[in-house]
């Protein structure tokens, strides 16, 4: 059983890149407040060597995506150089649902992705699909872990394509909102936006009066590394997913 209005009187803060348009009328519509405040941006890295490395795409057998940053810079170019996805040969890999619809949407074709939206998941599952003689182009933001191309035996290059860049004004609204002494959930999206609010916010204000939703485990397992307790994490790694999730958890019997 569950109270009609489970968000009713809460700030649903969400702390990474909103692509989800619905998301802030689903908590409207659950009684709450959605609150846009990423802590980080990302920027495309703008090179005279990136049609060179475009062309070179096709030496490769996969191009892995894990992230809709790196295809929205990767589209960036392919436009800048006049270039579709009839050029491009390879295979394409990638990590979540939204990351894939993403790169669809541009005209290519998805051959892998891991049940799980995860990259660690990833490099159990991929061998399943690709030979270890497969040479693969990691298409990647200038934080993103080394778990795929270590975890691969595959010859993993890395094409950095997008850099991460803090958000200070977000920062301090955040801190704005947590001073007033409101109900507050925070949802956390990667280790990126989860360590940047502890650096800033979190050890001043602590976690004892907010609600932490994570979007996948390795979210959640990060945020607890820091001693961060992790009220909230769906099966289905989405923005709604959570906040569903994040419903159920706040409308249930007490």
């Amino acid at each position: 059983m569950f109270n009609n209005a489970p968000l009713s009187g809460e700030n649903v803060i969400f702390t990474g890149i909103l692509r989800s348009p619905e998301a802030p009328e689903l908590v409207k519509k659950l009684g709450g407040n959605m609150v846009i405040a990423p802590m980080i941006a990302t920027k495309e890295i703008v090179s005279s060597d990136d049609l060179h490395q475009l062309q070179s795409c096709n030496l490769y057998e996969w191009l892995i995506f894990t992230s809709q940053s790196s295809v929205k810079a990767f589209h960036s170019k392919m436009v800048k150089y006049q270039l579709d996805a009839s050029f491009f040969t390879a295979k394409i890999a990638v990590v979540g649902i939204k990351t894939a619809h993403a790169i669809e949407s541009l005209g290519f074709s998805v051959n892998f992705t891991p049940t799980i939206f995860s990259a660690d998941i990833f490099v159990q599952e991929f061998p399943k699909v690709a030979l270890s003689t497969d040479r693969c182009l990691f298409v990647k933001g200038n934080l993103a872990k080394d778990t795929i191309t270590d975890g691969l035996s595959n010859d993993v290059k890395e094409w950095t394509i997008y850099e991460t860049v803090e958000l200070e004004e977000n920062k301090e609204n955040v801190k704005e909102i947590l001073k007033s002494g409101e109900r507050c959930s925070i949802i956390f999206t990667s280790p990126s936006t989860a360590e940047v609010y502890h650096r800033s916010i979190g050890i001043c204000f602590g976690y004892e009066h907010v609600t932490v939703c994570a979007i996948g485990h390795i979210t959640k397992n990060f945020l607890e590394s820091m001693n961060v307790p992790v009220q909230v994490m769906p099966d289905i790694y989405t923005l709604k997913d959570v906040i569903v999730k994040l419903a159920e958890w706040k409308g249930r019997v007490q």
